[in-house]
């Protein structure tokens, strides 16, 4: 190779290093700075309280202070009606019952007029409430209602559709008062014939 030849050559390879060096130490400078990884742990961020705690209606009943201004989630039964908000048009509050069938436990949950329109049924006799499954945060005292204890949704999704259990009848359920008013009537008849075999 002459000598040209051979300077045009090492001046290519030594840019084409150059190159490979700059592409390498790129990326490492853009995770150090933070601009390109989004999983870099940033040392002056503040803690995040906003854990959800997956619990149950029952739970709530009971809480303490440790589940006070905690975001939480909860299944339960919409039960009785959409109640309108003093003062507040754009809300309702909304009794929601346990899923347990062991537990009457309830929580009063303030949520807006959008979110109780999912509602399809409110549980009563006779009727299944729609499931709901809430999320938001639980206040052990509210400083907005009163001292109230609730829970402020911020997201409200449907488990399961509301039912309505109309009674059937069920003939078998007369056959006991037949064989009573049958008894008693042969009593009845033995004994007026008892009292006029005696005259």
């Amino acid at each position: 190779m002459t000598g040209p030849n051979r300077a045009s050559a090492v001046a290519v390879f030594a840019f084409a290093v150059l190159i490979a060096c700059v592409m390498l130490v790129s990326p490492a400078f853009a995770f150090a700075e933070g601009e390109e990884d989004e999983n870099v742990v940033n040392p002056q961020q503040l803690p995040d309280s906003s854990f959800i705690f997956d619990t149950s209606i029952t739970d709530l009943n009971s809480a303490d202070s440790y589940f006070d201004k905690q975001t939480v989630q909860v299944v339960g039964e919409a039960v009785g009606d959409a109640i309108a908000v003093e003062g507040d048009p754009g809300h309702k509050w909304i009794t929601l019952m346990s899923s347990n069938s062991d537990s009457n436990a309830s929580v009063s949950v303030f949520m807006t007029n959008e979110q109780a329109e999912r509602i399809d049924t409110f549980g009563r006799y006779g009727t299944t409430g729609t499931m709901l499954q809430v999320r938001g945060t639980f206040y052990l005292v509210c400083p907005e209602h009163s001292g109230l204890t609730d829970l402020h949704a911020t997201h409200v999704s449907v488990v399961e559709k509301g039912k309505h259990h109309p009674d059937e009848l069920n003939p078998n359920a007369f056959i006991p008062g037949a064989v009573l008013v049958v008894i008693g009537l042969l009593v009845t008849g033995m004994f007026y014939w008892l009292r006029e075999r005696r005259r």
